[in-house]
């Protein structure tokens, strides 16, 4: 279920972003989890032999923390199943795993409001997007600007808004920003959205040696179906028609998201137009003679 790089992640599986963005080795993530967990069972084992011993009154009070410990531990593994599910567009699988943690009492308040951004993102694919925007950012008001969840909510929004036509919020959303972020996950997120608006607005203000980085990103990637899409968009846009053609051509080789209608409605309308300007991106590139 966890990746360890961005380019080998498959359709369906996650991988650990620390604060700067950056994809973390999960067996080091893995391995620090599990002397904290060593720890704190060994503290907890202390505390309950010298409650016994000297004040068993104590002895409710780390009952209650062990299980607020497990609870944790529960509510985190459902809000990443739940991301799956959605990753795979099962909007009723994800809701189903993710909006119960939105009311346990006993988990954390951002792992709460974590769950209510799966929620947000299954409410969206069920086509509300409205409601998905404001539990969005209800949500986000939950978490500390520090999380890179936090970040993340951001290009979210973006192609919220892009999808319910209020490009102008858009930009002004992404303008907030500023520059592209360095943080591999965010920097690639922030592509996205950013590329997304430009086929709303009908411009993208970036020059050929960053377009062909984005394309070179693409094509490391197993999942990179929507960035070559967008990258097959803005050849286009320059009349790039040979580039573009490529583009499009391995990002059908690539897998991607389960409900690009939903998530990039205007990627999709460009994507027919253009098929119907160019029917040979249907077949197979011929083979080049020798």
């Amino acid at each position: 279920m966890i990746a360890r790089r961005l380019d080998e992640a498959a359709k369906g599986q996650l991988v650990y972003v620390g604060r700067d963005g950056e994809v973390k080795d999960p067996e080091g993530v893995r391995n620090r989890q599990l002397v904290a967990y060593v720890v704190f069972g060994g503290i907890m084992a202390v505390g309950v032999t010298l409650a016994a011993s000297s004040l068993p009154l104590l002895i409710p009070f780390y009952a209650a923390l062990c299980g607020r410990v497990v609870g944790h531990v529960r509510a985190v593994k459902r809000v990443n199943q739940a991301s799956v599910a959605l990753s795979n567009g099962d909007a009723a699988g994800g809701r189903a795993l993710a909006e119960p943690i939105t009311r346990a009492w006993w988990a954390p308040g951002r792992v709460r409001a974590l769950a209510e951004l799966r929620v947000a993102v299954a409410d969206a694919l069920d086509g509300r997007g409205d409601q998905a925007l404001e539990r969005l950012r209800h949500a986000r008001a939950k978490l500390s600007p520090r999380l890179v969840q936090y970040q993340f909510s951001y290009y979210t929004e973006i192609n919220l808004l892009i999808s319910l036509g209020r490009t102008k919020e858009a930009r002004v959303v992404l303008d907030a920003r500023g520059g592209v972020p360095t943080g591999e996950v965010l920097r690639f997120s922030h592509w996205l959205a950013e590329m997304h608006l430009g086929i709303a607005e009908g411009k993208l203000n970036i020059d050929d040696t960053e377009l062909h980085e984005r394309m070179r990103k693409g094509l490391s990637m197993t999942t990179g179906r929507e960035l070559l899409l967008l990258c097959a968009w803005a050849y286009a846009q320059r009349g790039e028609h040979d580039e573009a053609g490529f583009a499009w051509r391995h990002a059908m080789q690539r897998e991607g998201v389960a409900r690009i209608d939903v998530t990039m409605p205007k990627l999709v309308a460009w994507m027919a137009e253009y098929l119907r300007d160019h029917p040979e991106l249907e077949h197979p590139e011929p083979d080049e003679e020798l």
